[in-house]
């Protein structure tokens, strides 16, 4: 399966690193440990994925595990090319000791793990501390892959993010992470998006286990302009598909997963990248009913910390790796958990938590989308007010004058847009439930555990001076 370069950019172009989400006009939306567990079948319970580096030349680590050791790896440099693992790797020997066996092994689960789970920005090299996690084959089967794999295609977003902000142009080309994961989580939540059955030659079955075997084969939908096709819809959205596992009963390997690592507010781990997990944020994808979250993480502290877990691997200065805070909350995550009652009804558009929401981010990431959102936030506002004669909303009759004259200023707004650009369709206006003019319920669950610990995880990364 090709990557939609298209649908990856603009995913990221909406990517927040510092709630790891991604902000639409309908509310925040995420990957989180369910999609991954779902989509793939990797486990998301275990150990964290990070082991304690062997004070011994990783050449010494090469020969010893894999039997060979590149002619390129001399002195700090610790990765191999994935194209040498496939290349030198390729003829299992029919007399083959259990040695070779499982050095061959090693080589196959290492090139997986370079050029699948977790690929670089290059796709053509897998750093040696992944191969430490497959020394011993009874210990590897207790890691948190899952975990991991969403923590490192974070940490790519984020870096992409970054990157888009200072320069003003996209890394999505060259995005780091297992991508097509990302490709297969949007062609769940927005089916608008995702291929037909009849444009997938893999069967499109509810069955499909990892359900992310469906499509495997399938291609993306082709459009004229197909990056700006994809901010404009982005922009004009109505249709979110939250629980698309809703009837699907999870099992791996026999057991019936718990949902409440799904919710875990933890610290995901993979060596040097830990990036946080946030399900209290999206509690609509879990059927429950969404509040207004705590505070993200600083930018500053962000940006920081995407830089320390970027840095180059040299002999001097060999791995950043997770911090004892960071691997304790990992292993209490079961004590972290976000939790809201459950509800099947949608969020109004004039609830406190879109009120909120609105106010804090952007939501459209085009000229013609915040024209349009302009004139539909006016629009609603007006019908409330004017519906109850000005009172639901507050407004004196000079404030109902003034806003139909911001009104009419929008459709004339609207109107020079549609001149410049003789193509502009008008987005099709988001549904929202029936707005209700209630205040919301204050919150009477106590505050979790995890909100008191975090500012304690905070300070231990706080750069030194």
């Amino acid at each position: 399966m090709n990557p939609d370069a298209s649908l990856i950019t603009v995913l990221v172009e909406r990517w927040r690193p510092e709630t790891s989400t991604f902000h639409l006009p309908c509310g925040e939306i995420t990957i989180t440990l369910e999609d991954v567990v779902t989509l793939s079948g990797l486990a998301i319970d275990g150990d964290a994925v990070v082991v304690d580096i062997p004070d011994e030349e990783w050449s010494a680590i090469c020969l010893r595990l894999l039997g060979r050791v590149p002619y390129d790896l001399v002195g700090g440099v610790a990765v191999v090319r994935i194209v040498w693992l496939r290349v030198e790797f390729s003829h299992l020997p029919e007399d083959a000791s259990q040695e070779v066996i499982e050095q061959f092994a090693r080589a196959y689960a290492l090139s997986l793990i370079g050029g699948v789970l977790f690929p670089d920005r290059s796709g053509s090299t897998v750093h040696l501390q992944y191969l430490l996690l497959i020394e011993d084959w009874e210990r590897a089967g207790g890691f948190a892959w899952g975990a991991a794999v969403l923590s490192y295609l974070y940490r790519e977003m984020g870096r992409s993010t970054l990157h888009i902000s200072h320069t003003g142009t996209s890394l999505a080309g060259d995005l780091g992470g297992w991508v097509a994961l990302l490709q297969f989580w949007a062609w769940e939540r927005f089916p608008q998006l995702a291929p037909r059955d009849s444009e997938t030659r893999a069967p499109a079955t509810e069955d499909a286990h990892p359900r992310g075997l469906r499509w495997l084969s399938a291609s993306s939908r082709q459009y004229g302009d197909q990056l700006f096709q994809y901010k404009l819809w982005f922009d004009a959205m109505d249709t979110v598909v939250w629980q698309p596992y809703r009837e699907r009963a999870l099992h791996l390997r026999g057991s019936v997963i718990q949902s409440d690592t799904f919710r875990a507010v933890v610290p995901l781990i993979c060596f040097s990248s830990v990036m946080w997990h946030h399900p209290d944020r999206v509690l609509r994808q879990f059927g429950m009913r969404q509040h207004e979250p705590h505070q993200p993480h600083p930018e500053a502290e962000v940006r920081f910390f995407l830089r320390q877990a970027t840095r180059g691997t040299s002999r001097g200065q060999q791995l950043v790796h997770a911090s004892r805070e960071s691997l304790d909350f990992w292993n209490r995550r079961h004590e972290f958990v976000a939790t809201s009652s459950y509800t099947d009804d949608e969020l109004a558009y004039h609830s406190e938590h879109m009120e909120w929401y609105r106010d804090v981010t952007r939501r459209s990431g085009t000229r013609r989308g915040a024209v349009a959102e302009a004139l539909y936030d006016t629009i609603e506002h007006a019908e409330v007010s004017l519906r109850d004669g000005g009172r639901a909303g507050g407004l004196t009759p000079d404030q109902c004058e003034d806003l139909a004259n911001f009104m009419a200023s929008g459709v004339a707004t609207l109107g020079f847009e549609q001149r410049r650009y003789p193509d502009l369709t008008i987005p099709v206006q988001p549904h929202y439930a029936e707005p209700v003019m209630t205040a919301w319920p204050e919150r009477t669950d106590p505050t979790p555990d995890w909100v008191a610990l975090e500012p304690q995880f905070r300070q231990e990364r706080r750069p030194r001076r």
